[in-house]
């Protein structure tokens, strides 16, 4: 090759190496001089971001600059529409850009989103040739009617599928983009085109101000709704882009459509630069949008909830339709209108028969599948049966041992056990009896499958002892019928679950020894042995808990402090185990008049403490009246039971009417309750704040915030 030939070579940057004594060694080439103007041509086209972001912010700018010297006139105002005209037109370029990039459902969208696009470019068309020469080619309030028309294609776009569907279901999409179209057409047409025709100019003009702010802002519900129940990354994506194409366009018909009715010439005028938003994100989003790779498993079946959906969009598809056949009618005629319902229906019964026909295919094939699945797993297992069923023993087993020691009490260990043991023993039915507390009787606490008594099948009984204690017992018995001569042929099969049904009776005593001694030590913590009250120390901490609760949800607690009238006295007549008798019958009295939610402790000797959540001061004290009175009642009911009549005095106070601090809350109800021991005993009194100004005209009022409850 000739020098020269090789230095055109280099200059064109065609090769990157040389061969020197039959060696290839790699040599740097510098770039050629037209590399700088293709690397820039590569760079100055629509395919990328930045390049677009920048004619649009330069567009902007350039509208700007035109306001500020031809003024906000008409100079100013032709140029800002051709600008428009422009950025509608890159819009349009940028969306065509991702529309040929997608394929399946994601090119259907971005088609719709062109066609948003060119619906947009008609009024802005309009608006620009009625600028340049000063025509009037349609009214205001109409150019908003075809401003408004952007919500077609998007409103059939939240109702494209999320997965591409091929073959006979795409007639499917087609059929629900129809009858979207239909019902879109209609709705336009009601709620724009018939009531303009009616209108005068500024009556036309307001109301489609209003109605076009409420399109807007339906359509960005509507793309919410839809982006929550988006399943696929893929849909997600282009909704997120609509969504924010669709805020934009509100943002700025919002703000348009304020400054319009309040007729702000001049601000109108600048607002053109408002105008270009929506095309600058509509740009952006086509553009920075990439297709997302094809998903490697197939996708989730639709669940019931999803077909549930679809129907009753189609449903309201029928009854947006039925709204507006009135206006319809007066409109165009019965015979248009009957024409839609029917093109509706008969959209809607294709697209029922398809989706009939493909599930009833699918029905079938996946039926033809698992029969031929149904028969290799019979084949399979019957080989592995013995090992498996041995196998499972084990680790059932295992299993009921572990979850029945994680068990926290009784009621949840015999819960577990029928579902476990029909696992354990199919084909099997059983019970299992545990004694009682006086272990007088077996009682019956779990149980699966049905017992039969008449002795034709085999059963299993196993003692169920733990720590050298009987506790009650497990059977295990077949549910067929097994005759005596059949039954040598059962035998091994008895052994292996007799030997089963040992171990897990091992598990089971041993859970139930260990959660009622659990059970004992936990009552002994927390309960008084004589009352079966709660003992004063589980009572500091529920106190604590209800107070920061009440204070945290601003709700009512109140504390009721009692005490035995006469208790030493009563001791030093009757004797200690009276004494014992009168605080049994104050606590089971306290227990019986409780709610639920509410805490009856023994304070200490004869004192007890009542703790009542969301119970107003007012409502405590009349509960405390009705605790004193069925204490003599319940004298009168059990004659003979006790030397003498059982009195007490209470004192009652509460978090906020009382006090805010929960160490005064106890000395204030403790207060009261010497108070009305100091006025007389057996009766209630009620803790109140102090009111120095309250003191001295009010007798019923104690200077230390108590006030009397008479008794009656």
């Amino acid at each position: 090759m000739p020098w020269a030939g090789v230095a055109d070579v280099l200059d064109t940057g065609q090769i990157s190496g040389l061969q020197i004594m039959g060696e290839s060694v790699d040599m740097p080439v510098p770039a050629a001089e037209g590399a700088r103007p293709a690397h820039l041509a590569k760079l100055a086209t629509l395919k990328n971001p930045r390049f677009v972001a920048f004619l649009f912010g330069g567009t902007i700018a350039l509208q700007a600059v035109g306001y500020l010297i031809l003024g906000t006139g008409r100079p100013g105002r032709d140029l800002s529409a051709i600008i428009l005209c422009f950025q509608n037109f890159l819009a349009v370029a940028c969306g065509i850009t991702a529309f040929r990039r997608a394929r399946g459902t994601s090119a259907v969208f971005w088609f719709l989103f062109i066609v948003d696009l060119l619906f947009l470019m008609v009024p802005t068309v309009l608006m620009t040739v009625s600028t340049l020469f000063n025509v009037t080619l349609v009214a205001s309030s109409t150019w908003r009617v075809l401003f408004c028309l952007y919500g077609a294609p998007i409103a059939m776009m939240i109702f494209l599928p999320e997965n591409d569907q091929r073959g006979r279901q795409r007639s499917q999409i087609f059929l629900d983009q129809f009858q979207v179209a239909i019902v879109v057409g209609l709705g336009y047409t009601t709620f724009f085109y018939l009531p303009l025709q009616r209108m005068v100019t500024w009556d036309a003009l307001v109301r489609n101000l209003t109605i076009s702010n409420l399109l807007s802002l339906f359509l960005l519900v509507a793309v919410f709704v839809r982006l929550q129940f988006a399943r696929t990354r893929r849909s997600r994506n282009v909704l997120q882009r609509l969504g924010t194409f669709v805020l934009s366009c509100a943002a700025v018909t919002l703000v348009g459509n304020w400054v319009d009715l309040h007729n702000y010439v001049s601000a109108s005028a600048w607002f053109d630069l408002g105008w270009a938003l929506p095309y600058v994100v509509a740009g952006l989003v086509a553009l920075t949008w990439s297709p997302e790779p094809e998903p490697q498993s197939a996708a989730e079946p639709s669940n019931f909830l999803s077909f549930v959906g679809r129907n009753l969009v189609l449903v309201a598809v029928l009854f947006c339709m039925n709204l507006m056949l009135e206006d319809w009618k007066r409109a165009h005629g019965a015979m248009l209108t009957d024409v839609a319902v029917a093109a509706l229906l008969l959209a809607f019964t294709f697209r029922l028969a398809i989706t009939q026909h493909a599930q009833q295919q699918e029905i079938v094939q996946r039926k033809a599948a698992q029969e031929q699945l149904s028969a290799a797993n019979e084949t399979i297992g019957g080989l592995l049966e013995e090992a498996r069923v041995e196998t499972s023993a084990v680790t059932q087993v295992s299993e009921i041992g572990a979850l029945m020691q994680a068990c926290t009490s009784r009621e949840e260990a015999f819960h577990l056990i029928p579902e476990r043991m029909a696992r354990l023993f199919p084909g099997t039915s059983g019970t299992l009896s545990v004694l009682n507390s006086t272990r007088t009787r077996a009682v019956v606490v779990a149980g699966w499958g049905h017992i039969r008594s008449d002795g034709a099948s085999l059963s299993i009984s196993i003692p169920l002892i733990a720590h050298e204690e009987a506790l009650g017992v497990l059977v295990v018995q077949d549910d067929c019928q097994i005759s005596a001569e059949a039954r040598p042929l059962y035998a091994s099969e008895a052994a292996r679950r007799r030997q089963l049904a040992f171990t897990v009776a091992e598990h089971i005593a041993l859970t139930v020894s260990n959660l009622d001694l659990r059970e004992a030590l936990h009552l002994q913590a927390t309960r008084d042995s004589l009352t079966g009250l709660y003992n004063r120390r589980y009572m500091e901490e529920s106190l604590d808990r209800e107070f920061h609760r009440a204070r945290r949800r601003e709700r009512p607690l109140s504390v009721m402090m009692l005490d035995i009238d006469h208790f030493k006295r009563y001791n030093d007549n009757f004797g200690h185990a009276a004494g014992d008798d009168a605080l049994r019958l104050v606590g089971e009295t306290l227990l019986a008049s409780v709610r639920a939610e509410d805490l009856a402790c023994r304070y200490g000797g004869e004192e007890f403490l009542l703790i009542l959540p969301e119970c107003p001061l007012q409502q405590a004290g009349a509960r405390a009246e009705q605790i004193r009175a069925r204490l003599k009642e319940l004298y009168l009911e059990r004659a003979g039971e006790l030397p003498d009549v059982v009195t007490v005095s209470i004192g009652v106070a509460a978090f906020l009417e009382t006090t805010d601090s929960i160490d005064l809350l106890i000395k204030f109800a403790d207060d009261a309750l010497y108070q009305a021991k100091h006025d007389g005993r057996d009766r209630v009194a009620m803790a109140r704040p102090a009111q120095p100004h309250a003191v001295d005209h009010d007798p019923t009022i104690h200077p230390d915030g108590i006030a009397n409850v008479k008794v009656t």
